[in-house]
């Protein structure tokens, strides 16, 4: 009891360092995006913090099985150096006893995968979406000022005379960025920014105003209106494609709706968490290691391994997307490396055994 404490306690410090480094590197691109938003928009930092937060499941969903290979792999192959393995072993302790704090962890780790793409990611990411849809709403308003032609609409160039405390433009013009011989000219008295909801789109709300097209056939026209709505969508402030992705919707939404992309995503959320699993029994094999050779390679063997897992699990999407299986397939990546490292462990633990019973059995040159 007392060893399968001690290992299981070894086990955190590398999983939490491996986890914390894995979660920065891939959160870099997000964190530079934020930065920018500080820095050439004026978002606060408490706003900013709060994006990153609601975007940290996301990650984590992503680093935690890396982190379990590394922290396994790392603690296998201190135990084999150390001779520990070759200790355990002599007094009897089979690599399935060893195995146990392993896959005890494994499953922990599991558990807690499976909260965070079941709940805590599909609210994180909702409530993501709904933080940049403010922060779009209150920024495009404010770089909008009299006087100066704004460009961040897209396709269009926007002057206003006056603009008052209640972000109500007055004097509105608008025209196309690219003059061409179709291009239209609005001019309106009055204006006001709006965000439609539950949508990305932004609405520009024009009152009282006329609109100056030329025609291809040199008609020139002239249309009076009382209200008018331009709607776009302005360039992306954080990310460049995740509009409209089926992530913010909750995992009960995605359990009544038959079809194919909802029943993946679900199905995504429910197996990738097992990769968590399927690493920690996976990599104990690959940590054993002859003490007098080097480490490098069960490192290697690792990489292998979680580059044969993301193969697998790429091609398990690309089947059910594109060819038409059953989003079940889904569970083919962490099943095969869970089998693959009980067959591993069956073969290791045959050979300690054998080792063990005969010391000073050696391999034949070849």
């Amino acid at each position: 009891m007392l060893l399968f404490r001690s290992t299981f306690f070894q086990l955190i410090f590398p999983f939490l360092m491996a986890l914390g480094i894995l979660t920065f590197i891939l959160s870099m691109e997000t964190v530079y995006r934020l930065i920018h938003l500080i820095v050439e928009r004026g978002v606060s930092v408490f706003s900013v913090g709060m994006m990153l937060l609601y975007r940290l499941p996301q990650f984590l969903s992503v680093t935690l099985p890396l982190a379990i290979v590394i922290a396994c792999v790392v603690l296998m192959v201190r135990l084999s150096t150390e001779y520990e393995i070759s200790a355990m072993n002599a007094i009897g302790i089979s690599i399935w006893k060893i195995g146990r704090p392993f896959f005890l962890f494994g499953f922990i780790i599991t558990a807690i995968a499976l909260s965070i793409t079941l709940w805590l990611q599909p609210a994180g990411y909702a409530a993501f979406e709904e933080e940049k849809l403010m922060i779009l709403k209150t920024q495009t308003a404010k770089t909008i000022q009299p006087l100066v032609l704004n460009f961040d609409f897209p396709g269009k160039v926007l002057h206003v005379q006056e603009k008052d405390e209640n972000e109500e433009l007055s004097g509105v013009f608008i025209t196309d960025k690219d003059l061409r011989s179709d291009s239209m000219v609005t001019l309106a008295d009055r204006g006001r920014i709006k965000v439609r909801s539950g949508e990305r789109d932004l609405i520009l709300h024009l009152e009282d105003g006329l609109i100056h097209s030329q025609g291809s056939t040199d008609n020139y026209r002239t249309i009076a209106f009382q209200q008018f709505h331009y709607i776009f969508r302005p360039p992306q402030i954080v990310t460049a494609n995740e509009g409209g992705h089926i992530w913010g919707v909750p995992t009960n939404s995605l359990l009544q709706n038959p079809s194919q992309s909802s029943q993946m995503e679900l199905f995504l959320r429910l197996t990738t968490p097992w990769a968590c699993l399927a690493f920690s029994v996976a990599t104990i094999p690959l940590g054993l290691i002859n003490p007098r050779r080097g480490r490098s390679g069960a490192y290697l063997r690792g990489l292998i391994l979680v580059v044969i897992y993301y193969i697998l699990w790429l091609g398990s999407k690309e089947m059910t997307m594109h060819m038409n299986f059953r989003p079940h397939v889904l569970w083919m990546p962490p099943l095969l490396i869970g089998l693959f490292g009980v067959y591993s462990l069956y073969r290791s633990n045959l050979n300690l055994q054998i080792f063990s019973a005969f010391p000073n059995l050696k391999k034949k040159p070849g």
